[in-house]
């Protein structure tokens, strides 16, 4: 009986044994490494480029008046509406005129009574004249008559300066546009008393047909435009145009030109002012509008690289090329300007570099990669 067991567990285990050495007998089963990440490379593109520097400016009316009331007296009349545009000589207020009417007519009347005494002194004098040639009269006569002439020329004179002055007031009562533009609202409504002991602000006169937008450079900047002026030999070339961007993203239409540079620096911001004049036929650029200048700047010989290409870390910004081994290097660089979705590289990288391009989230630096040309960048 138990040789019997004995007999039949070894047949079991024969049978095991006889499943299991045919699959030991095979082929070992061994790890195979994944092939190397494939990244797409390219070199950087070689290209004279105009990149656009952006300050923040401020638009100003080429133009702009103050209309103030030069005499006192009450205002009577207001000759416009409100925000409507006038032309030049226009009559914008008009001052009560009674007084100054009366003045001007004390004035002539005052400039008569000193002709008349005028005519009065020297009838006086021709008279002494003839008497101190037959010797009725001494010298001292004479001189006397002529003193009195003198001074009836001379209150002649004075009243002619009244008669002038009374003019020129009453002038005053009469307040037209000194020239072209857009008046803003009347600050004083008629019936109101103007000019009192002070030059009363009537309105605001605009030319805005053209406008100026004032900005500021800093010092860097300056200085690196005028160091790539010197090295194309032009020292003094014209003023670039310049394009402006508003508030909206929208760019403007008309190109300004560059008129003015300050003389100094800002010590305290170390920067320097500069206005650009636009024209404005629309009037969609309103004084006080604030908008961003571009100014153009051509870069020869920039090297550029796709946007997306540029990494950034604690360190900087770096590029990844893979190297004639198909190994990844970190290329860290100084970036330029950027243009539409490319970036200009200043430093760290030359045009016979392979920048990956895409597939960036497989290459780390120092693994191995399979690099495929792409297309030019």
């Amino acid at each position: 009986m138990n040789i019997t067991l004995r007999a039949g567990a070894a047949g079991c285990l024969l049978s095991v044994a006889s499943a299991i050495l045919p699959a030991g007998c095979g082929p070992r089963n061994e790890f195979q490494p994944p092939p190397p990440p494939e990244v797409t490379v390219a070199a950087p593109a070689l290209e004279d480029v105009t990149v656009f520097q952006a300050f923040p400016g401020r638009v100003e009316a080429l133009e702009s008046v103050d209309i103030r009331a030069r005499v006192p007296g009450y205002l009577e009349e207001t000759g416009f509406e409100d925000g409507q545009r006038v032309s030049k000589d226009d009559i914008l207020f008009r001052i009560e005129r009674e007084p100054y009417e009366a003045a001007l007519s004390g004035a002539k009347a005052g400039l008569a009574q000193a002709e008349a005494g005028l005519n009065l002194a020297e009838a006086a004098l021709q008279r002494k004249q003839k008497a101190f040639q037959n010797q009725a009269v001494s010298e001292l006569d004479i001189l006397t008559a002529e003193a009195d002439v003198q001074a009836a020329e001379a209150a002649v004179e004075a009243a002619k300066a009244q008669v002038e002055q009374a003019q020129i007031n009453l002038s005053y009562t009469e307040i037209t546009a000194p020239m072209n533009g857009r008046i803003s609202q009347a600050f004083v409504d008629p019936g109101n008393l103007v000019g009192g002991g002070q030059a009363t602000l009537l309105a605001r006169l605009i030319n805005d047909d053209d406008v100026h937008v004032s900005f500021n450079v800093d010092e860097r900047t300056l200085l690196d435009n005028l160091r790539d002026k010197v090295i194309r030999g032009q020292p003094k070339p014209e003023p670039p145009p310049v394009n402006l961007e508003l508030a909206n993203g929208d760019t403007y239409e008309a190109v300004g030109t560059v008129d003015y540079f300050d003389n100094t620096l800002n010590p305290d911001t170390g920067t320097l002012l500069v206005r650009a004049r636009f024209a404005n036929p629309d009037t969609m650029l309103v004084e006080g509008m604030f908008c961003r200048v571009m100014v153009p700047r051509e870069i020869e010989g920039a090297l550029l690289v796709p946007e997306l290409a540029v990494q950034r870390d604690l360190v900087g910004p770096y590029l990844l090329s893979v190297d004639g081994e198909g190994k990844v290097k970190r290329l860290a660089v100084e970036l330029g300007p950027r243009v539409d979705t490319r970036r200009v590289i200043t430093e760290g990288v030359d045009e016979n570099a392979r920048i990956v391009v895409n597939g960036i989230q497989r290459a780390r630096p120092g693994i191995k990669v399979t690099p495929v040309t792409g297309e030019g960048i």
